[in-house]
């Protein structure tokens, strides 16, 4: 498990969707915001993404904990020192109440391999290959309270709650938007998308408890997950001194072009997911929108059904004096911890693991032609959990050459999120780039929970045709 885990988590340290910065939700001048609201038509008449840059972009954010927790400066001002909470004359109950019974961190990457998009009459063309990577982990507060306040004899500690939820794959999306569907002033997206899955872990449960005693520690855990794989990698049912996993090094010693094609997409590891969008402008100054995205998810074939169930009485490490530790718990536990591991064909030999939804709902007002005021709200349904988050920006645009935003939002339990966007265009290039928290992590880095950017150059031409009908105010009511 310790190895087809570490597999996982290094998947995602490489760009892999990402995290959508809320500020590009009302932001004018950006090819790619057709991304956060399919029903968006870029101002432009044809768009090209420059590969890995269209756009590359990162985010992390954390449930409950910010830098200012971990690291801080000294409760006595005459010394100068930086402390964490497990220092002597730290804030350990502080710390403690800034923590849920399960906690998360979010971390998603991602960059375009292809981005381009056309406008065809009222509607527009757009398509994208992206490489995605999104994680959720989960750590309960039971696991900081046993560090800092040990275990009292007697007691019951829950660490139930721990686990991660990990997607690494690649998408192939399509997506269509048209102006004044019915309606004046009402405009529609949609986006359809082809998944093709390299690698996965999806905890199903997680139970684990300490019960303690004068003579002994009573350890249970019962947690189930199921984990998914390249098609080099085949998980082992029986294994006792190697890892749970083989890997076919031949992957490696021989790049051959079509096998990593038919890794990359991968049609035995292959799901389906939308994005759909709406937007309506009942008068010229005000516009209300709404879109829901990545509704859908993966079946992942190759694919294991695995356990750690693990019950163990520690009666402690015996210390010599004289002749030191003795190790023979110590490797007894070891064993014991190795042998809890266990994989298992899966019913039906597949799984479906659905990706991170998320829904946005906003309203935006411009009292003049090219100052506007947008507020938005998002809801991102993670695994049995919800993450909501609101924003608020002034946007600026003078059509096609300096676009700028400033927001301001709450996330990760924190009003703490002050965030800008800037977009411009020089002769054919354009470049963004956007951050729900640059301004306050450039400010205040130790007190923010998460940051985010978008950084995107595109080719784009036909502004001056088109750039007049992507101004928030210039459609008429009547035609």
């Amino acid at each position: 498990m310790i190895v087809a885990i570490g597999i996982l988590f290094m998947a995602t340290a490489i760009p892999g969707n990402a995290q959508l910065p809320n500020t590009m939700y009302f932001m004018p001048g950006v090819p790619q915001s057709n991304r956060i609201n399919p029903s968006i038509q870029p101002g432009c008449g044809f768009y090209l993404g420059f590969p890995g840059l269209a756009p590359l972009r990162f985010q992390v954010s954390s449930s409950s904990l910010g830098w200012s927790d971990l690291i801080y400066q000294h409760p006595d001002p005459s010394i100068d020192s930086l402390i964490t909470p497990f220092h002597p004359m730290g804030d350990k109950q502080g710390f403690l109440d800034q923590l849920d019974d399960v906690n998360y961190i979010l971390a998603e990457m991602g960059t375009s391999l292809a981005s381009m998009g056309f406008r065809a009459g009222k509607s527009f063309i757009s398509l994208d290959l992206t490489a995605r990577a999104d994680g959720n982990v989960y750590y309960p507060r039971g696991a900081f309270d046993l560090l800092f306040n040990g275990a009292p004899n007697g007691s019951e500690i829950n660490l139930s709650g721990l686990g991660a939820d990990i997607n690494v794959f690649t998408e192939a999306s399509l997506g269509w938007s048209r102006k004044d569907f019915i309606l004046p002033g009402l405009d529609i997206g949609i986006r359809g998308k082809a998944l093709f899955g390299l690698a996965n872990l999806n905890t199903k449960s997680s139970e684990f408890n300490i019960a303690t005693s004068m003579d002994m520690w009573n350890v249970q855990s019962d947690m189930q997950f199921n984990v998914a794989g390249p098609s080099f990698v085949t998980f082992l049912e029986d294994f006792e001194d190697g890892p749970p996993v083989e890997i076919d090094e031949t992957f490696f010693d021989v790049l051959d072009p079509r096998r990593i094609s038919s890794t990359v997409f991968d049609m035995q590891q292959f799901g389906l997911a939308l994005d759909a969008g709406i937007s309506y402008r009942p008068f010229r100054q005000l516009l209300f929108s709404a879109s829901l995205l990545d509704l859908g998810g993966i079946d992942w074939n190759n694919a294991a059904g695995g356990s750690f169930d693990f019950e163990y009485d520690f009666e402690g490490i015996e210390v010599n004096p004289f002749t030191g530790v003795d190790t023979t718990l110590l490797t007894e536990l070891q064993d014991s911890l190795w042998n809890a591991v266990s994989f298992m064909p899966l019913p039906g030999g597949s799984y479906f693991a659905r990706l991170n939804t998320k829904l946005f709902l906003g309203v935006s007002y411009y009292p003049v032609e090219r100052i506007g005021f947008g507020l938005l709200s998002r809801t991102d349904f993670l695994n049995e959990k919800l993450s909501q988050q609101f924003t608020g920006s002034v946007n600026m645009t003078t059509g096609k050459f300096i676009n700028l935003s400033l927001s301001y939002s709450y996330m990760s339990r924190s009003f703490n999120n002050i965030g800008a966007g800037v977009s411009f265009n020089v002769g054919p290039f354009n470049l963004y780039l956007i951050s729900d928290n640059i301004v306050s992590g450039a400010l205040k880095p130790l007190d923010t929970r998460s940051f985010s950017f978008w950084f995107g150059m595109n080719l784009a031409f036909g502004w001056d045709r088109y750039s007049k009908r992507s101004k928030p105010v210039d459609r008429p009511m009547i035609r």
